[in-house]
């Protein structure tokens, strides 16, 4: 009997790490005078309008105007000297135990995704699905392009992905930490929530999922 294609899906903020891997990179880009001060002035003030962290998340103006090359190589500074150390043990053992088992480690982010590369050469993940922005003439345009990997789109990027590579998700596994990741692992065979916020952690006890904390 032919053995199924198995793959396991992790997300990253909150769940590789306990943090906002967008918000250290920005915190980073700060520290270092990397951000124009037009760029940050247009951000904060965009910030100030909608007074929401969260909800300002999506508006990237302040990578607007700036060289791809030099914010991948400002992202492996700050993964190496502040992501990387913040790597849950636990999950990096899940990581690796995953992939001795034969099955397809993939990363699905809503981060961007030259946050999400240096997690994906770390763990030599076979795919990676991240936030994608525009990039013209080697500079990124603060555009999103692309569907966003958040809430019900991470559902339908993992059916792409099983419809493209052949997966069984009845027999495959997804890793999330917020509500929102939920409709991604009701699609799973094994469903583990990690580190849940409070209605993922009712979500998953209501439906006998597994929480690792």
């Amino acid at each position: 009997m032919k053995q199924s294609k198995t793959c396991a899906i992790f997300d990253l903020d909150g769940t590789i790490i306990r943090l906002s891997s967008e918000q250290v990179f920005l915190a980073h880009m700060l520290n270092h005078g990397e951000i124009p001060i037009p760029n940050l002035l247009a951000w904060i003030s965009n910030l100030l309008k909608i007074k929401s962290l969260s909800m300002a998340k999506p508006n990237k103006v302040y990578l607007r105007g700036l060289e791809q090359a030099r914010l991948h190589e400002i992202a492996r500074h700050c993964f190496v000297e502040s992501l990387r150390p913040s790597i849950a043990p636990h999950i990096s053992e899940l990581i690796h135990f995953h992939q001795t088992e034969g099955r397809t480690v993939i990363l699905m982010s809503g981060s961007l995704s030259f946050l999400v590369q240096p997690f994906h050469e770390h763990f030599q993940t076979d795919l990676m699905v991240a936030h994608q922005l525009e990039v013209v003439d080697g500079r990124l345009t603060g555009k999103r392009i692309g569907l966003h990997p958040y809430a019900e789109n991470k559902a339908k990027l993992a059916q792409e992905l099983a419809t493209e590579h052949g997966f069984d998700l009845s027999a495959s596994y997804a890793y999330g930490n917020h509500h929102t990741d939920a409709y991604k692992l009701e699609l799973f065979g094994h469903p583990v929530a990690v580190n849940p916020d409070q209605k993922l952690r009712r979500i998953a006890t209501e439906k006998g999922w597994q929480i690792e904390k």
